[in-house]
């Protein structure tokens, strides 16, 4: 079978075999990540916490995960926009130990060919540990300012 016949055939059991259309799938999909980036962020805090350390994450809705760290002074909120296929995170000072607020951003969610979503940064795909690298480390290991300005 020549590569364009096996991709018809894919693509017509693609479409009789799968119920639903793609954007329930890819929503259907997001929401899983959402849901296991939530308990792979609270695996991390569980484990920043071991140390003795002051952070915390609080769901607020389907859609929200806010993570403090009183030790810090930051926060970060993380908002899943499913419709526009994106997670949008920001920081914030929550008392006066914050030596400055980074920025925040936004990554993207993508589907996999086999189905699943993940998160994009950029253009740069990330795994799950660089994802959360990524949102908590300003979070939990923020930078000294340098008071040379």
């Amino acid at each position: 079978m020549s590569w364009i016949q096996e991709h018809l055939s894919q693509s017509e059991s693609r479409k009789s075999g799968e119920p639903g259309d793609p954007k329930s799938q890819f929503d259907a999909a997001a929401q899983t990540r959402w849901q296991e980036l939530g308990e792979e962020l609270k695996a991390d805090v569980a484990e920043f916490n071991a140390q003795g350390s002051g952070a915390s994450l609080s769901t607020h809705g389907s859609n929200e995960y806010r993570l403090q760290n009183s030790t810090s002074g930051l926060e970060v909120t993380l908002t899943a926009d499913f419709e526009n296929r994106n997670v949008r995170y920001g920081y914030a000072a929550i008392n006066q130990r914050s030596a400055g607020v980074p920025e925040g951003g936004m990554l993207s969610m993508r589907q996999s060919r086999r189905g699943a979503v993940e998160f994009y940064s950029a253009d740069e795909r990330l795994t799950s540990e660089e994802t959360r690298q990524v949102l908590l480390e300003p979070l939990l290991f923020p930078k000294q300012s340098s008071s040379a300005a």
